[in-house]
């Protein structure tokens, strides 16, 4: 009795197989024939060399950020380096899309973003700069007090003595 289960028209076979004989004809019809695995993988590893070479870059903006960070806020400042790496591999696909350029939405306003760029590290150094130099007058004020106090104790000694 399998006859029973047999699609008998292309209406029954559309409703087994989910299609009909002609959109797998026009599936397979439109299947690149020149498809070539090897050309795939090769795709596939140069895509994935494009993004270790974008994260490369990436890295290499983190580490001058870094040192940026290491003479204006402090000597010891690090960033995470497992955070780093998670950084540039997010980042990186968005270079080799856009080729290292900003997206075309951003472009028109580029102008404005290194405005502002370039305003905010004046303040950022300026800023800097004034607590670089409150601290230093701080220590040659305690250098002051800390001669004063040694001559107060001579004082008090030589007197002691006399």
């Amino acid at each position: 009795m399998e006859t029973e289960n047999t699609p008998v028209n292309d209406t029954e076979l559309e409703t087994v197989q989910g299609h009909t004989e002609q959109e797998e004809k026009a599936f397979i019809n439109s299947l690149d024939e020149d498809f070539d695995p090897t050309t795939a993988t090769e795709q596939t590893n140069t895509k994935a060399m494009e993004v270790d070479a974008a994260a490369g870059i990436v890295f290499v903006g983190l580490m001058t950020l870094e040192q940026t960070m290491k003479g204006m806020v402090h000597p010891r400042f690090t960033f995470d380096p497992e955070q780093s790496e998670k950084v540039a591999y997010k980042v990186a696909p968005l270079i080799v899309k856009y080729g290292g350029n900003p997206p075309p939405w951003m472009a028109k306003y580029m102008d404005e973003i290194m405005a502002v760029a370039a305003i905010g590290m004046l303040s950022l150094s300026s800023y800097m700069q004034v607590r670089q130099l409150k601290a230093e007058d701080l220590a040659a004020a305690r250098r002051e007090q800390a001669k004063r106090a040694a001559e107060a104790a001579n004082d008090d000694y030589s007197q002691e003595v006399a």
